[in-house]
């Protein structure tokens, strides 16, 4: 039962803002819409809606990106605002900051490479740093200056006084950012359940890109070390390539039917953006029964915006796809539920 009146407040009206969220059936209609202007009207009546100024835009990669995030920042602001000063607010920053370390990841390759790199940032303030003090700047001592937070400051120097392994940034960050959110929950309670799940598939999504990437054992191993994940890591130490740990993972009850998904979407579409596709279906899916199993709990919350960003995935996939000339049905399987 919850306590703080703040936190029951906002649980009863995330209840209510679940309520605008896109039916997924109905999202998954979308795909079998060849006619640009009835998509557009479509969407002109969500909350992307407002973003997207012409059926044109539904052709544009960058527009798709910026205009889904844009949506679920706002969503996440709105809970934030909500629950100021109680004690989820900090939970939901950090839970968001993962798109605060995406933004330092392009600050440093601009700042490393320069013209080759040009610095593009999410659109956001930042939830833990503050983006916009830290994109000013023009030297990477600068940045390890500014950047509060004395473990990443002192990953991030130890990593530039290295080779600069760009894969190895890669890693070291979703580490800082598991061990941010899950350490500080209490164990056994419905929020550290979802949040445990979450990461969980943060972390499969991560180990399948690698090696997807053909990023060595030993570098993952030695950054994901102390990761709460024990069986995808061994899973990764013990497999090759990706089909090889794809196969591992089939041996592996809770891991086996994305394992079948991952192999034959990228069969069937031939492109690295199936994989996260893959897996936030599965984070989805299991939010959604956690929260299902306390619906008046903090869980509730965190099971709605893991929620919107799988409708804002679910959306890109549709406009993806009609780019890409994908399939109708291959998308619409994509987009369904695993027990469908």
């Amino acid at each position: 039962m919850l306590r703080n009146a703040k936190i029951k407040y906002l649980v009863v009206r995330t209840h209510g803002l679940s309520s605008h969220l896109i039916d997924p059936s109905e999202l998954r209609s979308w795909v079998f819409i060849e006619d640009d202007r009835a998509l557009f009207d479509k969407i002109s009546q969500t909350s992307y809606g407002g973003f997207f100024e012409k059926p044109e835009d539904l052709s544009d990669p960058v527009k798709i990106d910026e205009v889904t995030m844009r949506v679920n920042f706002i969503r996440a602001n709105k809970l934030i605002s909500i629950a100021r000063a109680s004690p989820l607010e900090n939970i939901l920053r950090v839970y968001m900051s993962k798109y605060d370390l995406e933004n330092i990841r392009r600050i440093i390759f601009s700042l490393l490479f320069g013209r080759l790199e040009r610095l593009s940032l999410l659109p956001h303030p930042g939830y833990l740093y503050d983006i916009a003090k830290l994109s000013k700047v023009e030297r990477l001592e600068d940045l390890l200056d500014l950047i509060e937070e004395r473990k990443l400051s002192s990953l991030i120097s130890s990593w530039l006084s290295g080779d600069r392994n760009t894969s190895e940034l890669d890693l070291m960050l979703t580490k800082v950012y598991v061990d941010s959110l899950i350490g500080p929950l209490k164990r056994r309670t419905p929020l550290y359940e979802i949040i445990h799940s979450y990461l969980e598939n943060v972390t499969l999504g991560l180990l399948l890109k690698a090696k997807y990437l053909g990023i060595g054992n030993d570098l993952i191993i030695r950054v994901l070390s102390g990761i709460p994940f024990k069986k995808l890591l061994e899973a990764a130490s013990q497999s090759g390539d990706l089909s090889d740990f794809l196969d591992k993972l089939l041996n592996i009850a809770p891991y086996r039917e994305v394992s079948i998904e991952v192999r034959d979407s990228l069969r069937d579409v031939g492109e690295p953006w199936v994989i996260e596709h893959s897996v936030l279906k599965r984070a989805y899916t299991e939010a959604v029964r956690i929260s299902m199993m306390s619906p008046m709990s903090e869980a509730y919350i965190l099971s709605y915006l893991i929620s919107s960003e799988w409708e804002s995935q679910s959306l890109r996939t549709v406009l993806f796809g009609r780019i890409s000339g994908v399939s109708k049905d291959i998308l619409y399987q994509l987009l369904s539920p695993r027990s469908e």
